[in-house]
């Protein structure tokens, strides 16, 4: 039940379903990257103000995810009814914030953060469009974090592959006016994002009616009443849920620093990171896959698989970074044939990224699957403190001295993602190897 098998079937429709994921912002920059590179900037800083937002609804999800992964391991009807109406609510309360505070901040934030009047103008453009798929995501990704939860990941990715042809489609439509529609350039690619996640919602909500909401329909609540219960469950996957906050927030941070950087250096950085973020989910969704069977070993008490589990685990693990290291490489040398409007500018700043690249997921991978162990062994404050102090005492602080003071190379700023993991790879490994994470299953 619990082998590298086990694992393979949940990982790899969550492993396609993150790239898919990215794989629309991929398309997006595709799509624009002919609007040249006053677009693609804005499109950058736009990422990183929405991505913040999306990224709280993520954590919230990845908090009730392992949750009700520890449900169906006890096979608890009444926890999975419990753990998917607290995390309906909780995530619908945070799509209604996100929306309300980017409407809010819109108008106050980016002229302070835009390097040129244009990029200004075009990113206020795309995030008055953009903040309106925020509600229908958060419902989206509550029933992803259902699905996932039980082992079948298969749906959500179904959903995703309904949405990027979906998406592409839509996005080309609008930016360039086919087909007899208004030319809406970048505004464009934020539309048919959100007409695109409405309707993998439908589908997501279509399934999940058919299939599941009459099972969850069965009196009472883990906690008798609804408030009690809703409140525990917010507490529970909190801890969960800052770990996912903090990186969100740190790496947004970052990329509004970023934005200050040469326009050529951060069109490179906004290009890059999609990339990064796709090939990357190769690795964190075996991560995340192995996450979800150690939380169901400890709901159904099979504590004694976990060494043997975590050691096959790591193995594949490994394995799977030099595959994203030979996908780095093969990308260094075909981006100019993906990206052939770019300017010479640009197109050096990406060669002179490559080899820190290279060097990045040999690192990332083991951690990755480290502080998933940590957080489904019920040491999630760990890997919270682990996830802060490594962000925002070096990497934040370090980014915005290298941009804004010392104007440094932007080698030497994204050199600082790498070292970032290096710190992090340290309390992580010694962590695991002293077994504590284990113990605190048990209490």
């Amino acid at each position: 039940m619990f082998s590298n098998k086990a694992i393979f079937c949940i990982a790899w429709p969550l492993g396609m379903n993150a790239m898919l994921l990215q794989g629309i912002l991929i398309i997006d920059t595709l799509m624009v990257s002919p609007l040249g590179e006053q677009a693609l900037a804005a499109m950058g800083l736009s990422a990183g103000l929405a991505g913040l937002m999306i990224g709280i609804i993520f954590a919230f999800s990845n908090g009730s995810q392992m949750l009700l992964a520890q449900a169906h391991g006890a096979q608890s009807k009444l926890a999975l009814k419990s753990g998917y109406w607290s995390g309906l609510v909780i995530n619908i309360s945070v799509g209604c914030c996100a929306l309300l505070l980017m409407q809010i901040i819109i108008p106050y934030l980016l002229p302070l953060l835009a390097a040129t009047a244009e990029i200004e103008t075009l990113a206020t453009e795309y995030l008055s469009w953009f903040s309106l798929v925020f509600i229908s995501l958060a419902i989206a990704q509550n029933f992803t974090a259902f699905y996932n939860a039980s082992g079948n990941t298969a749906i959500p990715f179904y959903s995703n592959l309904l949405e990027l042809p979906l998406n592409a489609a839509l996005s080309y439509i609008f930016i360039y006016g086919a087909w007899g529609f208004p030319e809406m350039g970048l505004k464009g690619a934020a539309l048919g994002t959100v007409v695109a996640v409405t309707m993998r919602t439908v589908f997501l909500y279509w399934c999940f009616n058919r299939q599941l909401l009459k099972a969850l329909k069965i009196p009472y609540w883990t906690q008798q009443k609804f408030k009690a219960t809703l409140i525990n469950h917010f507490i529970k996957s909190l801890p969960i849920a800052n770990t996912f906050i903090t990186m969100t927030l740190s790496l947004n941070v970052c990329l509004l620093i970023y934005a200050q950087l040469p326009v050529y250096a951060f069109a490179a950085l906004t290009l890059l990171f999609p990339w990064i973020r796709i090939s990357g989910h190769i690795v964190t969704a075996w991560a995340q896959a192995s996450g979800i069977l150690v939380g169901q070993m400890i709901g159904s008490q099979q504590l004694q698989l976990l060494d043997s589990f975590v050691s096959r685990a790591w193995r594949v693990a490994l394995y799977l970074s030099l595959l994203v290291t030979l996908l780095y490489a093969c990308f260094s040398t075909v981006f100019t044939y993906l990206y052939p409007d770019l300017k010479v500018e640009t197109t050096t700043v990406l060669w002179q990224l490559t080899p820190i690249l290279l060097c990045l997921p040999l690192i990332r991978s083991s951690n990755t699957l480290c502080g998933h162990m940590l957080r489904a062994g019920g040491d999630a404050s760990f890997v919270f403190k682990v996830h802060f102090f490594s962000q925002w005492l070096i990497t934040v602080p370090l980014s915005a001295l290298l941009v804004l003071y010392w104007e440094v190379s932007v080698f030497w700023v994204f050199g600082v993602i790498l070292l970032e993991e290096l710190i992090k790879g340290i309390p992580f490994h010694l962590r695991i190897h002293r077994d504590k994470w284990k113990r605190d299953l048990i209490d």
